[in-house]
């Protein structure tokens, strides 16, 4: 065996010569540390307990050793034949993104999530409106979905044509369990205090049946941020009947209700005047007790039906159907002529008639009132500073107000002399829904030709609905709410123009009605694709290309007042034929050496959630809508030995021909603004370096460093319009967008650690992780000539309206620790512990966002608001096994 000095002397070589190579050794943060050597359920447990985005913390492809060269470290000839890249481990840089850097939100090479597909059992679950894939479908289900394949950036794969991230697919199949019964508590102080979860197996019984059930419970009355609660359960069945050797049925059922209170993000003046970085506005005192207005209630449950056929030793056929249906949704409040009260000795000089009656709305903050009202902005500072419940929202308030607000609605209905007399509600909770029914199938066929060609090949269809209205969830003391558009009615003497839905004008609503908006989001989608893997002595390589037609449409439940010809029915539809080649080549320099170069260039459809203008009012389509591009390349040099396992790889890829579309209030037109922008494109270039080694038997380094610049590559062109009226506000209007960074994301990351596992059962350690070139998400408007009109290249305006905003880098320490017990040769005890942010840094700045609405004059007056990376955060887990 090779001493351990001169394991480290060669790992130390190994990562100077690399990281000469790509001129990175400023960003590489190497500190010796320790860290815990996690079992595959510990790494389990870490992801449910981190708030993370799905696309960072589930993005962990696998390179591994076969097990013979593990065993044979020192017997393979150069010219022998060599193994090619088995996928059965995980891969030291992706499996850190994963688990250290999703609390900071960071995009693994800047992809958004729908740039990676997640299926279950071969079936795609990434939500065909935006892209997505929402883990919280199955959320709570580690024992159910512990049996993940794992592979990020350009590869072959099994299911379908993937995109440039990859892929996870994660199988059910009742028979893969380990037969037993697993019961796991665990205690945090993150999104959620407690989580209680059960899981049975059969394993493959007599009667070729196996039977898998699982069941878990997340809940706290307030998590890490104050106002937030969290109430969660999951259900998992998986039952499998083999019904000879060459045929097997698989049944898989579950879901994940949840309601959970969100929290919110603020301004620097906000988050000061408080003391606390993270401040909640969604919550507020009503009778005593704390209650979040901002209230996510989600179930979907699936169910889904797989036919594995083994056609022959070489041929193997799996075919999936798919049903999902249920709720999504999100309270919020709203008003009709809302403004909150004030103690404030002149509370005529505050701006308040008609204003959003959140707590953290700029008309209530000391800044507004600064330059004109200095007493009135050293009061309001002292209100902040010292009255807690001035900081939260006034739910006693809104209820005194509607108790005293009697108003008579004539003509109910269109009903001619139908009145009706009571308290209108002037404060409102209610529901945004976005509920779906979803039907998919595919096959796919995997043929071994002979000892060096594989083929697949398979078909997809999907049919899909999303159906998004609003329901009133609560009157707060009033009788009714009129459903008119109160924008509309401000702005329009025609009473028809008010009128959400003529076809019931004037129309009461009460809790549970629907109301504001309703209409459905139609996608159908088929595709089909084929690919060839190749594998010889120096050289394996695959090529693949799909053929894919998609068509989405708008169906409208209401006839708009303003769109009474554009609103209700069928819009038209979209149809989009799209076709990707991708490929890649792995050259064996050495058994331990290998050259991988993989290449792909596709087209996709635009997601229907950004194709239409205004969705909630009329079927309006963004003009000349185009497939959006995407190409790309990866270069990876691969090292694989017993004691070391590391990859470089150096990657470029970008997008055009993309779709911005986002709507907001905007406080001098007081309507809704819709801001669209055609022919995005985005470029994401960098370098990554992974590695990890065994210094001793108990003892292994790991690190990585990932260096990338994410950015805007064209100027696009946008189109504003507004929902009440018509009217475009701008149209072919150049967004000077190029080589800005894509914000919301660290462009550089490092983590480094040492960690160790005792013979005897236990383990301790800790991780040392850095962020860096973190940006602001930009708002494009401010980056026009229209904005800069007025102003000259010396004002300092000019420079501050164009900035970007970076944020600080920062640095975090992690410890894990753990112990197994065997009891009784019967029953298995797992403890782990793990503490985040060990220093409790609370400074640190994770990202954020400039608003929307500005004002060119006084770029001041609508700040960034920004998220903070929470404080020290620890995870007990405790599990049973027999």
């Amino acid at each position: 065996m090779t001493p351990s000095w001169e394991k480290l002397l060669s790992l130390l070589s190994f990562l100077f010569f690399f990281t000469d190579i790509i001129t990175m050794k400023k960003y590489i943060f190497l500190v010796v540390s320790l860290q815990l050597i996690s079992l595959n359920f510990f790494a389990q447990e870490k992801i449910d307990s981190s708030k993370t985005t799905a696309d960072s913390l589930n993005a962990i492809p696998v390179i591994s050793l076969t097990e013979e060269d593990v065993n044979n470290a020192n017997n393979i000839e150069e010219d022998q034949n060599i193994s090619g890249l088995l996928q059965s481990s995980r891969d030291p840089f992706m499996s850190t993104a994963g688990f250290v850097f999703g609390a900071a939100r960071y995009k693994v090479r800047g992809y958004q999530s729908g740039n990676t597909t997640i299926y279950m059992n071969g079936i795609e679950m990434n939500d065909p409106e935006s892209g997505g894939a929402y883990w919280s479908t199955w959320g709570g289900l580690n024992d159910a979905t512990r049996f993940k394949d794992t592979h990020f950036g350009i590869v072959a794969s099994p299911f379908s044509f993937t995109r440039a991230g990859g892929y996870t697919n994660i199988d059910t199949r009742a028979s893969l369990f380990r037969k037993g019964i697993n019961v796991t508590y665990s205690a945090a102080n993150r999104s959620y205090r407690n989580r209680v979860m059960l899981t049975y197996a059969t394993g493959m019984m007599k009667n070729n049946w196996a039977f898998t059930v699982s069941g878990s419970h997340r809940w706290s009355q307030e998590g890490y941020v104050e106002g937030s609660f969290y109430d969660a359960y999951g259900y998992f069945l998986s039952a499998e009947k083999k019904i000879n050797d060459r045929h097997s049925l698989n049944l898989t059922v579950f879901g994940a209700p949840t309601r959970r209170g969100k929290t919110g993000s603020s301004t620097q003046e906000v988050y000061d005047l408080t003391g606390n970085h993270y401040y909640n506005p969604y919550w507020g005192y009503q009778n005593g007790e704390k209650r979040n207005s901002r209230i996510s209630n989600y179930h979907k449950p699936y169910f889904l039906l797989n036919h594995y056929f083994k056609i022959d030793d070489k041929t193997t056929l799996t075919t999936g159907i798919s049903y999902s249906f249920g709720r999504g949704g999100s309270t919020s409040l709203n008003w009709y002529d809302g403004a909150r009260p004030s103690t404030i000795d002149d509370y005529d000089v505050l701006e308040l008639s008609g204003t959003d009656p959140r707590p953290d709305y700029y008309r209530y903050l000391p800044s507004y009132y600064q330059e004109r009202y200095p007493e009135t902005a050293n009061q309001l500072t002292t209100m902040w500073q010292n009255d807690k419940a001035f900081q939260q929202i006034n739910w006693d308030y809104f209820y005194f107000s509607n108790s005293k607000n009697l108003f008579t609605v004539h003509d109910v209905d269109g009903e001619t002399g139908k009145t009706v007399t009571g308290n209108r509600s002037n404060y409102i909770v209610e529901d945004r829904r976005n509920d779906h029914n979803r039907a998919n199938a595919f096959t796919s066929i995997h043929k071994v030709i002979n000892d060096h060609i594989v083929a697949t090949g398979g078909l997809r269809l999907d049919m899909y609905k999303g159906h998004h209205f609003k329901v009133i969830d609560d009157l707060l003391g009033g009788d009714y709410w009129l459903d008119v558009d109160k924008y509309a009615e401000r702005d329009f003497k025609n009473e028809t123009a008010l009128q959400t839905d003529l076809n019931h004008p004037n129309h009461i609503v009460k809790v549970g009605d629907v109301f504001g908006y309703d209409y459905i989001t139609n996608v159908n989608k088929a595709s089909g694709f084929a690919q060839a893997e190749f594998s010889y002595d120096k050289l394996d390589y695959f090529a693949a290309l799909t053929v894919s037609n998609s068509t989405f449409w708008r169906t409208g439940n209401m006839k708009n007042g303003l769109y009474p010809t554009e609103s209700e029915g069928d819009s038209k539809k979209l149809n989009f034929t799209n076709f990707g080649v991708k490929g890649g080549a792995t050259y064996k320099i050495t058994g331990r050496h290998y050259l991988q170069a993989n290449v792909l260039y596709e087209t996709h459809a635009p997601y229907a959630r950004n194709a239409f203008i205004s969705p909630r009012i009329n079927n309006r389509v963004v003009e000349d809508l185009k497939s959006e591009t995407q190409y790309g390349w990866d270069l990876n040099y691969i090292v694989r030995y017993p004691f070391l396992k590391a990859r470089l790889t150096v990657y470029c890829s970008k997008t055009e021909n993309g779709l911005y579309n986002r709507s907001f209030y905007h406080d001098v037109l007081r309507s809704f603004v819709n801001y669209v922008m055609t022919d995005v494109s985005r470029m994401s270039r960098g370098a990554e370096l992974g590695f990890e080694a065994n210094v001793s038997p108990t003892l292994t380094w790991t690190g990585m460093v990932g260096k990338g610049q994410f950015l805007y590559a064209s100027n696009p062109i946008a189109t504003i319009t507004v929902d009440n009226s018509a009217e475009v506000l701008a149209e072919d209007r150049k967004v000077y967008l190029e080589n800005y960074h894509i914000g919301g994301t660290p462009q550089t990351v490092a983590s480094t650690g040492l960690r160790y596992r005792n013979p005897k059962y236990w383990q301790v350690g800790v991780n040392v992780n850095y962020f860096g070139d973190m940006y602001i998400m930009l708002n494009p408007d401010r980056r026009t000539s229209e904005a800069l009109e007025g102003y000259i290249k010396d004002d300092p305006q000019w420079a501050k309206m164009l900035a970007q905003e970076k944020l600080a880098n920062g640095y975090t320490l992690d410890f894990y620790g753990g112990k197994s017990w065997k009891v009784m040769q019967k029953y298995y005890i797992y403890l782990n512990v793990s503490v985040n942010n060990l220093l409790d840094n609370t400074d640190l700045k994770t990202g954020g966002y400039e608003q929307l609405r500005y004002d060119a004059s006084n770029i001041d007056k609508f700040p960034t608001k920004y998220f903070y990376l929470y404080g020290r955060t620890y995870f007990v887990n405790v599990r049973l096994r027999f």
